[in-house]
């Protein structure tokens, strides 16, 4: 008989409706502050806008493939017969490879599919949440994988940020594209759709971003039947209720999720005051 499992990384976890089910393991990704490794579990939100006020320097890491491992043995070790592991994308992070080194290490019968979008963070959350109902409801592994491929086909996040200099100190965007929005007081869209994080447009207001935002939700509802939309704020409710509201009045079939938290590698990563959205379409 059949049983899946599913395998993430931690950066996910930005929503809880997704781990609170048995079949769901968590691989964590590491921040280094001030030389110090934490696991992700180990960081509260707070903990995290205290480090991005004080200034702290912050690094994270990939798992290493040991970890997986672990967790592919676990899965075994309850009778899983098939795995889909989902990670964010390769193009920024080495988690997905860490993975599949993992995989070549498990002895056994058990089928183990890797995978990674070409998006992160509450982009991934947003995809996997679909998936997760895919496989509580019996489905078999074929189709557990066709779920993961229409969900992510035509997946994207986008946001703009109080501050770029985060992306750029760890490594994710370049020094100009990174300048632009501290020293012209510009507000910067940044996009994730081939799986990097690319500095978009640039424009003059919050009222633009969220122009091009609703935008961007207009274009997915003229192509696709079923679009799910995750508006994300980090200290920026105000914006983040207009999007919801605008939404709402314009395409009410559009199925939203709301979160006002990511994990603390992309709170290392994109510092403490932005907002944006994820969607997939279908």
């Amino acid at each position: 008989m059949q049983k899946t499992g599913l395998l993430i990384d931690s950066t996910t976890l930005t929503r809880e409706d997704i781990d609170i089910h048995d079949f769901v393991k968590v691989v964590e990704l590491n921040v280094t502050v001030d030389g110090k490794s934490y696991k992700e579990s180990e960081l509260t939100k707070e903990d995290m806008l205290e480090y991005i006020e004080q200034g702290k320097r912050m690094k994270t890491s990939q798992p290493a493939p040991g970890e997986f491992l672990e967790a592919y043995e676990a899965f075994k070790e309850e009778g899983c017969t098939h795995v889909l592991v989902v990670t964010l994308s390769d193009k920024i992070s080495g988690t997905y490879q860490a993975a599949t080194i993992a995989k070549d290490m498990v002895e056994g019968a058990m089928e183990i599919e890797v995978r990674a979008p070409r998006v992160a963070s509450f982009g991934v959350a947003l995809g996997v949440a679909e998936i997760v109902k895919t496989i509580e409801s019996g489905a078999a592994f074929k189709d557990v994988i066709k779920r993961y491929e229409d969900v992510f086909e035509h997946a994207f996040v986008m946001f703009t940020l109080e501050n770029l200099m985060h992306l750029f100190h760890g490594g994710r965007l370049n020094k100009i594209s990174a300048f632009i929005g501290k020293v012209l007081r510009i507000k910067p869209i940044v996009v994730m759709d081939n799986g990097r994080l690319e500095l978009r447009k640039k424009v003059r207001t919050y009222v633009k971003c969220f122009d091009y935002f609703m935008d961007a939700v207009e274009e997915a509802v003229k192509i696709h039947e079923i679009i799910h939309v995750d508006i994300i704020h980090l200290s920026q409710k105000e914006w983040a209720d207009k999007l919801h509201d605008e939404i709402i009045r314009r395409f009410p079939d559009v199925k939203i999720h709301r979160t006002d938290y990511v994990s603390p590698v992309f709170y290392a990563h994109l510092g403490d005051k932005g907002f944006g959205i994820a969607l997939i379409a279908e």
